[in-house]
């Protein structure tokens, strides 16, 4: 489509916009985001508030180009994005329809490219960039991870869809004695505990090494919810400091596996 690719510090292309749509739907809650290009593909990252922070993974081998001259980092308008991809989702959903991305991106002070190919029509999108904020480092290290859950998505959206909205905050429990694995909401309601089943059909593994209660927000946990509609499977964990990791493994209609994660940071003193 852009014959002088040679100017450009990224190229990629995807066959299949379906993908990229859905993971940047599922962490869109904040307006902007920062992207990250490197030789391990593409990483889309937005932040809130410096205790919540999600990131949408496309492995470099999901691409059917992705030519990298060096690593490349710059922050766009996710909701503006995420509209101009969006208008083609109707599409996206035909069967026989065939609609295509490729993304160009020059350099610092220049705008991404996105070009959308659809049965031989091209629309041509142009997003300024901007320069990133810089992003808390959230990571888990191993030797810190207290407790690993992996769920079928389907467990944790019942259970999620039972909490009391009128709740400020979410406590979980993990301990590897009874009950094991816990959610509980303090709301109009009273107070609700619900016990997921730790050894069931729908949980692939549970790793608990030590007993573990921490409260988050349920403000930050819902839209960490989002990538439920869309992901196979849902790995869950917690460290000493009680930073809580969802990861969700999200299969592409080739059969290439995307990720997205959401780190968010405990509640110190609900009460306080």
């Amino acid at each position: 489509m852009y014959t002088e690719v040679e100017n450009y510090n990224l190229v990629a292309k995807l066959g299949n916009l379906k993908t990229i749509v859905l993971l940047l739907k599922a962490i869109n809650f904040k307006e902007n985001a920062t992207c990250f290009g490197t030789e391990n593909g593409l990483k889309v990252t937005v932040e809130d508030a410096k205790c919540m922070q999600a990131s949408a993974y496309i492995p470099a081998h999901v691409f059917q180009v992705f030519n990298l001259k060096e690593d490349v980092i710059f922050r766009v308008n996710l909701n503006i994005l995420v509209e101009c991809l969006c208008m083609f989702w109707s599409n996206i959903n035909c069967q026989g329809s065939s609609v295509a991305l490729q993304l160009f991106y020059e350099g610092n002070g220049h705008p991404v490219t996105v070009l959308i190919e659809e049965d031989g029509i091209i629309t041509d999108c142009s997003l300024k960039t901007q320069e990133p904020d810089e992003l808390l480092d959230f990571h888990l290290e191993p030797e810190n991870v207290l407790n690993k859950v992996v769920l079928q998505t389907e467990l944790l959206k019942d259970i999620l869809s039972e909490l009391d909205s009128t709740s400020d905050f979410i406590e979980l429990f993990l301990s590897p004695a009874p009950p094991f694995f816990r959610i509980s909401t303090t709301g109009l309601a009273g107070i609700c505990h619900i016990e997921l089943p730790h050894d069931g059909e729908l949980v692939d593994n549970f790793q608990c090494t030590s007993t573990a209660m921490s409260s988050y927000k349920l403000s930050h946990i819902k839209p960490a919810m989002k990538a439920l509609s869309c992901a196979n499977k849902v790995s869950l964990r917690t460290d000493t400091c009680g930073l809580l990791c969802f990861q969700y493994m999200v299969k592409t209609d080739e059969g290439h596996t995307c990720y997205i994660e959401y780190y968010i940071s405990p509640v110190i003193d609900p009460n306080g």
